[in-house]
């Protein structure tokens, strides 16, 4: 797509520039045809400029878009997605557990319970992705989700080892650890 709008942009320029020579010699007349090269020219100047102006930008945001679609901001290392694709459950498992921790739940206020402080977690992250619902999120990043889960209901020992997934494994500790002590709403 980009190759064919560089192809349009280059022609449309060269279009714009040959006009000028173009009317010249279609022209016989030395004065109409001065008065048409110099119009032209401004003519070719205008038009190239509002190509220059307009199509880049148009590509830019359509590319941009569909870049933003593709990737997340994820907490984990590179090698740990290719892992978890062979060791997490489907993703449609995973999206149905996720939709049913994170569906609020009115409970007793007091204490939060260890589901509504992941949940709380899951919810966080899934905005930082500009996401509102956990049906539009990719199979990676229900993935992603699965992992964080388990690493908050983990033992200190299998927590320890989760969390050489993540690029800070020290932060997801510490959230884990923040997560398995009591809070007050």
């Amino acid at each position: 797509m980009g190759n064919v709008d560089r192809v349009k942009r280059r022609l449309l320029l060269v279009i714009a520039g040959l006009s000028p020579g173009v009317v010249t010699v279609a022209l016989q007349e030395f004065a109409v045809s001065l008065a048409f090269m110099v119009l032209g020219v401004f003519g070719a100047i205008c038009f190239a400029t509002v190509t220059i102006a307009v199509l880049p930008q148009v590509g830019q945001t359509q590319e941009k878009h569909r870049i933003n679609k593709k990737t997340h901001a994820t907490l984990l290392i590179s090698s740990a997605a290719k892992s978890l694709r062979d060791t997490a459950p489907e993703p449609t498992v995973i999206r149905g557990t996720l939709q049913g921790l994170i569906s609020p739940v009115q409970s007793v206020p007091g204490f939060l319970t260890a589901d509504e402080q992941v949940a709380m977690v899951l919810s966080h992250i899934i905005a930082r992705w500009d996401e509102t619902d956990v049906s539009q999120l990719t199979d990676d990043q229900l993935r992603e989700l699965w992992l964080i889960e388990r690493l908050m209901r983990s033992s200190p020992a299998e927590a320890g080892a989760l969390s050489q997934y993540f690029a800070s494994p020290e932060a997801m500790l510490a959230m884990r650890d923040a997560v398995s002590d009591p809070v007050t709403a």
